[in-house]
C-alpha cells in the first residue's frame, strides 16, 4: 500500500532534494522545482552531526563521508561576560553542503521554475521553499531570525567556535572549512548582527537571510499542501541546526507517503510524527522565549533541560547542559 496521487515538491534545497530523491528511487509519480539558478550559493553553516547524516545518505545509497569538510575535535561556546567552555566533539563536523544537494539531484527529472500551485487538485503540493512557506502562507506564532554570513580565508577564533549573546538574543559562529571558514551571526537586529561580526576582515563572499526559530507543528499541513524542513520549524531554537533535522522530517513523509493512500490519513500522521520527533523543539522554544523576556529561572523550564542536552547530543556535541545554560548561553 502507498500513496497513489501525484506529488510534487517546491524547493529542491536539502530536503526537498532528499525527499525527490527517496520518492523517485521507490517508483512514486513525482516532480520536483527548484527557481534558484544552479550553483547558487545558500548561506549555511554547514554544520552536522556525520553519524546522523551517514544514516540519512544511506537510504539513498549515498556516503556521507564525501562531503566531509572538518571534523570537529571539540566545540568552544562563550558568552559576552569572557566566559568559554571546550566541549568534545561526537560527530560535528562542516560539510560541503551546496555539493551535496546537487549530487542528490544528479540523474533525477526536475524543473528550474516555479513549482504550478497544484495544478489538479487530486496532486498533492510538498511545500520545502524554507522560511518563506511559499505554499503554506504565513504562520501565527512565527518568529524569525535576522542572519549575515561570510564566506573567508580566516577568523578571529580559527576553531569551532560558538558564541551566544545576552538574554538569548542570538549568537554568532565560526566554522573551519578545508579551504576558510564560514562565519556568521544571527540575532534580534541586524545592528546586534552587525556588531557580532565587526572584527571579521575581508570576506569572500557576503550572504544574509532569514532563520525560522519557531516550531510551527500545528501548521504543518493545509488542504492538499504538506510542509517539510524550515517551512514547518525543523531548525534548532538553540543552535540553529537545520540539516539533518530537515531530512529527517523529509526521511519522516517518506515513510508514511510508503504506508498511507488517503490523504487525510496521511497528515494526520505524519503531523503526529513529527511533532513526537521534534517534541523538544518546542520545550527549548518556550526556552528561549522565557531567557528573551527575563523568566528563565521559572520552574516550567526545567523540563527543557533534557531537551537541551539531547539536543546539543543530537547536534554531534557532549555537554553538561546545567554548566553551559547556567554560564553561557542565556547570561
Amino acid at each position: 500500500m502507498g500513496f497513489s496521487k501525484v506529488l510534487h515538491i517546491a524547493g529542491l534545497g536539502v530536503s526537498g532534494s532528499y525527499l525527490l530523491r527517496r520518492l523517485s528511487q521507490s517508483g512514486f509519480d513525482v516532480s520536483g522545482y527548484e527557481p534558484k539558478r544552479p550553483g547558487f550559493y545558500v548561506p549555511c553553516g554547514y554544520a552536522v552531526n556525520l553519524n546522523r547524516l551517514r544514516d540519512l545518505l544511506g537510504n539513498v545509497g549515498m556516503n556521507a563521508d564525501d562531503y566531509l569538510e572538518i571534523k570537529a575535535g571539540s566545540v568552544t561556546f562563550a558568552s559576552d561576560t569572557g566566559i568559554s567552555i571546550k566541549l568534545p566533539s561526537s560527530g560535528f563536523c562542516t560539510i560541503d553542503k551546496n555539493r551535496l544537494e546537487y549530487d542528490i539531484l544528479r540523474d533525477l527529472k526536475y524543473e528550474r521554475k516555479v513549482a504550478p500551485y497544484l495544478p489538479n487538485g487530486n496532486d498533492v503540493m510538498i511545500d520545502a521553499t524554507g522560511v518563506s512557506r511559499y505554499y503554506l502562507g504565513p504562520a501565527k506564532g512565527d518568529l524569525l531570525m535576522r542572519t549575515r554570513e561570510y564566506l573567508t580565508n580566516t577568523a578571529p577564533k580559527g576553531d569551532f567556535y560558538f558564541r551566544y549573546f545576552p538574554s538569548g538574543r542570538g549568537y554568532y559562529w565560526e566554522f573551519p572549512l578545508k579551504n576558510g571558514f564560514h562565519i556568521g551571526a544571527g540575532g534580534d537586529t541586524i545592528e546586534i548582527v552587525s556588531d557580532a561580526l565587526k572584527d571579521v576582515r575581508d570576506p569572500l563572499r557576503v550572504m544574509s537571510r532569514n532563520i525560522r526559530l519557531s516550531p510551527l507543528f500545528d501548521q504543518a499541513t493545509k488542504g492538499n499542501i504538506i510542509g517539510v524542513g524550515e517551512a514547518i520549524g525543523t531548525v534548532s531554537p538553540i543552535t540553529g541546526e537545520g540539516i539533518v533535522p530537515s531530512m529527517e522530517s523529509a526521511e519522516i513523509l517518506f515513510q508514511n507517503i510508503s504506508r498511507y493512500d488517503d490523504l487525510d490519513d496521511l497528515k494526520e500522521r505524519y503531523t503526529s510524527d513529527i511533532k513526537k520527533k521534534f517534541q523538544r523543539y518546542v520545550k527549548l522554544f518556550s526556552l528561549l522565549k522565557n531567557a528573551r523576556s527575563g523568566n528563565l529561572k521559572k520552574l516550567g523550564n526545567l523540563s527543557a533541560i533534557s531537551s537541551a542536552k539531547e539536543d546539543f547530543e543530537n547536534f554531534g556535541i557532549q555537554l553538561e547542559i546545567m554548566r553551559v545554560l547556567k554560564q553561557i548561553a542565556f547570561t
